[in-house]
């Protein structure tokens, strides 16, 4: 029990460091967004390494990419 406390701490404590920054584009589907996901470049400085799709807030049904590093 205690093992399983501490690796939950050493997560949280990597994520609350995290910035991300969502792309410009939109994608119609989920899949299509996961599809572009990995050839993705930001423009803005850093080590973005992963990605995630997020349901797009200006066009409903469409999905938006999020880079985090």
């Amino acid at each position: 029990m205690c093992w399983l406390s501490g690796g939950l701490m050493t997560v949280g404590a990597g994520v609350s460091h995290a910035e991300t920054i969502q792309t410009e584009g939109s994608y119609p589907t989920r899949e299509a967004c996961q599809d572009a996901g990995p050839t993705v470049k930001a423009t803005t400085p850093g080590n973005w390494n992963d990605f995630w799709c997020v349901p797009d807030r200006t066009s409903a049904g469409n999905w938006g990419l999020v880079l985090s590093n």
